[in-house]
């Protein structure tokens, strides 16, 4: 597993940002791994925004993964591992093709950039993701509508390298300051133009 470079203490001079060739592949080897765990994070969001849930679980999560998530009203969801939570998921999509997802319910994530720290020895990312739900995109007469609730959650992921690829071994999301930043709070809707 990468370890983190050290950090000279106080100020820095040109000659201590040099780093000895023989640390180099271990710089290198974090960079790449440090890549490969954004795009897992960020492939997440996409996967999720398109509902493509079967897909999510097997690029995202190892098959061990804890999940839990703590930002709807009611007791936290927990999940022991990728197919409980993939079962979950698979089961509040909405019927039919891309057509009935346009129509809603839906989501769509958007993310600050995250942070990695190493320090524990393996690689724990922390960043904010912000939430739009709607329960349906349009109105009746097919306009698009707003959102019907906005949520912040603070993200807390430990990555381990499965087969390979960097996945998801341990989630835990919660509300960054409050359960819902705007709109109505889930279940109470928003009323729409027809």
């Amino acid at each position: 597993m990468p370890s983190a470079p050290a950090t000279p203490a106080g100020p820095v001079t040109p000659g201590q940002l040099e780093t000895p060739a023989a640390e180099l592949p271990a710089v290198l080897d974090r960079l790449e791994a440090d890549s490969a765990i954004r795009r897992t994070y960020f492939h997440f969001f996409r996967l999720s925004d398109t509902a493509q849930y079967e897909l999510l679980g097997r690029r995202c999560f190892t098959a061990d993964a804890h999940i839990e998530y703590r930002l709807m009203p009611g007791p936290p969801q927990r999940f022991a591992g990728r197919d409980e939570f993939v079962a979950f998921m698979v089961a509040g999509r909405p019927p039919g093709g891309a057509v009935a997802r346009l129509a809603g319910p839906a989501v769509a994530h958007t993310s600050a950039p995250a942070d990695i720290d190493w320090s524990s020895g393996e690689p724990r990312l922390t960043g904010y993701a912000t939430v739009w739900h709607w329960a349906v995109t349009r109105t009746l007469a097919g306009r698009h509508r707003p959102a019907d609730w906005t949520t912040i959650g603070l993200v807390e992921d430990t990555y381990r390298q499965d087969d390979g690829q960097w996945l998801i071994a341990s989630r835990l999301v919660t509300p960054a300051a409050g359960l819902v930043a705007t709109g109505g709070a889930p279940g109470a809707g928003r009323p729409t133009d027809r």
